[in-house]
Order: structure tokens, then sequence, then C-alpha cells
């Protein structure tokens, strides 16, 4: 789902709408681009192109941001999908077009040369299967639309509340100095724990959920973040605002390490290294590093040995 510059202007009605009320919910939550990448599995840079309309957002993303929010994600999910129809009626034409053979000279006969009745547009299985799904959107657009309106009140959390967690959420302290993460509706079973975790990716096991950064540090701009899971009893390193070739890497006191680097836009982050009640968030150490100036930025202090 590729999405241009265009879409936010109003050009693409559906998604045109989509993004103001991404927008709206946003500005009514008072979340920064940085609390939403708090809170969510998504990069401070993704957020920028999916709330300023350059780029469409999954359906996942659709419901991180609702949950971070306090919001339904049930009338965007409905605008999403009518956005999703619009572009494949788009390009069901295009595709059909290119499809088609050339049609070659035919030989002039009196029944080729006498007029035919053009035949109805044939009624594919794709075009009526893309017309439901328009008119199932359509219908959840209007549903949630009203349905939203009335729980906006109550989901949305009060305000002042984002500000007073956007000071909290770049201290080093203890797992308290940032909130951990809204669960989305419906129950969330982490895919490993402790040990299990070990080089795994975060995403991949549900760990994100309630996931908090419990170090950050910072080298030349770039955010150097250790991130921790207490329901999977695990650990990552994540680095935002850096360029290509920067890196991020971790490493517990057994020597467990692993590490990342930025093969595009601005951000990556590690797979998992466990945690254990005797070897805790607090013995791991987090490193970024710029390769191309020669330096690194550790916390706690200390440099980690290639």
């Amino acid at each position: 789902m590729a999405g241009g510059s265009g879409a936010a202007g109003g050009g693409d009605a559906p998604r045109g709408d989509l993004f103001a009320e991404m927008r709206r919910i946003k500005d009514a939550s008072q979340l920064s681009y940085n609390r939403l990448a708090d809170k969510t599995h998504y990069s401070r840079s993704s957020w920028e192109r999916f709330l300023n309309g350059k780029q469409v957002p999954t359906r996942i993303a659709v419901e991180e941001f609702a949950a971070a929010a306090g919001a339904d994600p049930e009338p965007l999910l409905a605008l999403l999908d009518l956005a999703v129809v619009r572009d494949e009626a788009a390009e069901e034409p295009a595709a059909k077009a290119a499809e088609r053979p050339k049609p070659g000279p035919a030989p002039v006969t009196p029944a080729a040369a006498a007029p035919s009745t053009p035949k109805p547009e044939e009624d594919t299985p794709v075009r009526r299967f893309a017309w439901s799904r328009m008119l199932r959107a359509a219908a959840g657009v209007v549903a949630g639309a009203l349905l939203g309106s009335l729980l906006t009140v109550f989901l949305i959390e009060p305000a002042g509340a984002g500000t007073a967690r956007d000071g909290a959420a770049g201290t080093t302290g203890s797992p308290a100095a940032t909130p951990a993460l809204t669960r989305p509706s419906g129950p969330v079973k982490v895919g490993c724990k402790s040990d299990t975790c070990m080089r795994r990716e975060p995403q991949a096991e549900d760990c994100q959920w309630d996931a908090i950064t419990v170090r950050q540090t910072f080298l030349r701009g770039m955010s150097i973040q250790l991130r921790y899971s207490e329901a999977c009893q695990a650990v990552w390193g994540r680095v935002e605002n850096g360029n290509i070739g920067d890196t991020v890497m971790i490493k517990d006191k057994r020597s467990s390490s692993d590490e990342a680097t930025i093969r595009m836009e601005h951000d990556t982050y590690t797979r998992m290294l466990a945690v254990t009640p005797d070897a805790t968030w607090e013995t791991i150490t987090i490193c970024g590093a710029i390769p191309s100036q020669k330096e690194q930025e550790c916390s706690p202090l200390g440099a980690i040995k290639p």
C-alpha cells in the first residue's frame, strides 16, 4: 500500500479522511511523535509519514495507534479498508488493459463490416468482490463514525496526561519512568519468555505490547534506548534519528550480545536478550555507534568491545 503526499491534500477522499481522522485523534490525545514511537513498535519517522499523508499505514500500525491513543480502532480500520478498495479499483482497469492482447488486422467481410451490438461489461468475480468490499467498507465507515463520536469522550486520555508522560519518556531510571504500552483489545499472548526469547525478534513474539524504555542516552542527536518487556522477560536495543551505517549493540553480563545496523531511513533495533532475577535489565549494557565518526556512547558508561 504505497501512498503519495497528494493523499493528504484531498485528491483521494478515503485516504484523506483516514489521515485527517488519525491526526485529529493524535491532537486530542496530546501524543507526540516521540511518544507514539515509545508506545508502539513503529519509529518516529514512520509516524511522521503515516500522519502527514506520505504513506498509508498497515492494519497493525492503525491498531497500535488506536491502542496508544485510547481510541476505537474500528472506524479507522473501516477508512483504511475503503482506501485499499479504492486503490484496487483504480489499479484493476490498468491491469486489464496491460493484459489485453493487441488486436491484429481482421479481414473485411460483410459480417465484420456490419455494426454489432456492444456487449455489456463483463461481470467478473474480481469486480463483484471489489464492489462487495467497497459496500462493506462504506457501511463500516458510517457505523464507525457514529459510534466513534459517542466513545471518543470516554476513550481518549485526559488532557495534560500525554504532556506529563512525554516529560518522563526520555529519562534514565526505573521501568516506572515510562508507562507501559496500552494493550490491544483482547488477550495478547507473548511467544517467548526469558531464555526462550534469546535472539528472537521482539515484534514477532508480541513482546512490544508492554515494552518500556528503561535506559536512554544520546550521541550526536541519535537516541539510544534499552527496551524492556516484563511479559517476555527480555530486552532489546533501539536507535532513532541515526543515519545509514550507524549501529546499536547490547550485551549482558554473560557476554551474550546482539547488534543491528541502520540499513534504511533512520531507525533500527536488535534482537532480544533474556533477563532473569539474578541478571536483570540493569545488568545490560547498550551502546550506539557512529562508525563514520569513530564515536560510541554506552549506558552504563563503558564500551562494548567489537
